[in-house]
């Protein structure tokens, strides 16, 4: 995963977090569930003034299909969001397990941001009551977004600045 500004220890921890999601993927396949994991390729923190506001999440093509088709079934409705939340060194880590109680599927995914760098999306964030995951491909042509009903859980723990 490329993304400016990460260093090693951030990497060394993406690494574990992606691990967290495939572990995470493995308890929901157990409990009957359908995960559906990501594995992003860079993420960020996109401010209010951007025409698209949230966590954009650059996803390989193959599984944000996958995830398309998912969210465009009939009767599905990806509205139940929880979320797994680290942080180390100005850098929150999360893993965002967006379901369809109807279908039992599951969609995670993994992302992270530094906190200075984010400060105006969780200012953004904190004023609208929303934090958007906004899941994309390269071509940027079509875009899935998850939108949580509390966004709290996406913020840095403790109110950590």
């Amino acid at each position: 995963m490329a993304s400016s500004g990460t260093d090693d220890s951030v990497m060394q921890f993406w690494d574990e977090v992606v691990d967290d999601m495939e572990a995470t993927a493995e308890e929901y396949r157990e409990s009957g569930w359908d995960p559906i994991e990501l594995h992003p390729g860079d993420v960020t923190a996109l401010p209010p003034d951007h025409e698209r506001f949230g966590l954009d999440v650059l996803v390989p093509d193959d599984e944000f299909e996958t995830v398309r088709a998912a969210v465009e079934a009939e009767n599905a409705s990806f509205d139940d969001v929880e979320v797994y939340r680290a942080s180390t060194g100005g850098t929150v880590f999360l893993v965002v397990a967006v379901r369809d109680e109807a279908t039992g599927t599951v969609a995670l995914v993994p992302a992270f941001y530094g906190v200075r760098e984010a400060r105006e999306t969780l200012e953004g964030a904190n004023e609208r009551g929303e934090l958007p995951v906004h899941l994309r491909t390269l071509s940027n042509e079509e875009i899935v977004t998850f939108e949580p009903d509390d966004p709290t859980p996406l913020f840095p723990p403790g109110g950590e600045e």
